[in-house]
């Protein structure tokens, strides 16, 4: 699955259109794409390395072509020393095998789903709580990256991996067969959710059903299924608005992209070709956090008038009860955590100063702080 650098340019190009943004903007998420930022300088002249990248994401997915940037700018920046080759679609790892595959060293570096991990990601499943990510995804992956040496890394550490970083969504939405307007209305439904809490679906009233994100169309037309958590950049690619007609903004919860790389090969790098690869991960994360995030949701209100899906936001007031009726459920993880000695309590209370400090920035501002002052020594 080589690709050119003039391909994943034209991907990216027509990706952007999409979402209303474009490389000639001024945009710094587009300067990194375009590889116009600095970065840390390489000396290393032995051998380049001819390596492998994985995902599960398949063809319908927008991402890829953000990995495949990534993978273009590790390149550049390692003066063509570290040469990755992108293993999509399930081809080399599936959704559940990333910590696995990178683990063994089927992949150097590959997507590491948090939320397909029952066991040893205890505070890694956080934004998977109601209420607890950022409304701006971008400022969630900065604070993830602030804190991912004090509360995250070491769980990746635990599974055999380096933790990485990678994209936050969106806080999720719902689109569902029958309009929900109220709290009330979700009382019975069978949801589809990847990476949201059990103990939250049974606050609302909701059964959990787990089905692969590729069996979303199916699963609705056989009536497995009345309503998905998601984000925009899921529910248009999948072409949800086809099987479910009401679109509920409820901002819930959280999930993400994790990246992880294997720490056998990392750790025999040259110390610039380690500093080199290292200083595109926070920007890839938030590259891909604007361009499927961010953009994407700006055009996204066009599409759902297009196909005729009624947008329901639902009053300050009810919206209070989704959020009275969470709370509770955030309080119990964080006891049943700190029951296990690990510090859940001083993790949500950082997430809390941290969303203050950063929900507010700009995504320049945010892409800026990844290039200019990026989170150091995540081991």
């Amino acid at each position: 699955m080589k690709v050119s650098s003039r391909s994943i340019l034209t991907a990216l190009v027509s990706l952007l259109a999409c979402t209303g943004a474009s490389l000639a903007h001024a945009d710094v998420v587009a300067d990194w794409l375009a590889g116009k930022l600095p970065a840390p300088p390489v000396t290393y002249s032995g051998p380049a390395q001819e390596l492998k990248f994985g995902h599960p994401a398949p063809p319908a997915s927008i991402v890829p072509p953000l990995w495949r940037a990534g993978i273009e700018r590790v390149a550049a920046v390692t003066n063509k020393k570290l040469l990755f080759k992108e293993y999509g679609a399930g081809t080399l790892i599936g959704p559940k095998d990333g910590f696995k595959a990178v683990r063994s060293g089927v992949a150097e570096w590959a997507t590491c789903y948090v939320q397909y991990e029952g066991k040893g990601l205890a505070m890694n499943h956080v934004w998977e709580l109601p209420f607890v990510t950022p409304t701006n995804p971008m400022a969630g992956v900065r604070i993830s990256q602030e804190l991912a040496g004090k509360y995250f890394a070491q769980e990746f550490t635990k599974q055999g991996v380096i933790f990485a970083g990678g994209a936050i969504f969106n806080p999720t939405d719902v689109m569902s067969k029958k309009p929900i307007r109220k709290l009330e209305d979700l009382q019975g439904m069978k949801i589809l959710a990847q990476g949201f809490s059990p103990e939250a679906a049974k606050a609302l009233g909701t059964t959990l059903v787990n089905i692969p994100y590729p069996e979303i169309y199916t699963a609705f037309q056989q009536g497995l299924v009345d309503a998905l958590f998601w984000v925009d950049s899921g529910y248009i690619p999948y072409k949800i608005y086809e099987v479910a007609k009401y679109h509920t903004t409820l901002g819930l919860s959280g999930a993400g992209i994790h990246h992880c790389y294997n720490p056998a090969w990392f750790n025999k790098l040259s110390p610039d070709l380690q500093k080199a690869f290292y200083s595109q991960q926070e920007p890839l994360g938030m590259a891909m956090t604007k361009i499927t995030q961010i953009d994407y949701s700006k055009t996204a209100k066009a599409t759902y008038k297009e196909k005729g899906v009624e947008m329901i936001t639902l009053p300050p007031a009810e919206l209070q009860r989704f959020r009275d009726k969470m709370a509770p459920v955030v309080t119990q993880w964080a006891a049943d955590l700190e029951k296990d000695g690990l510090p859940a309590k001083a993790l949500l209370a950082d997430i809390r100063r941290l969303t203050d400090k950063y929900n507010a920035m700009s995504p320049d501002e945010l892409m800026k702080l990844s290039t200019e002052s990026p989170v150091q020594g995540i081991k």
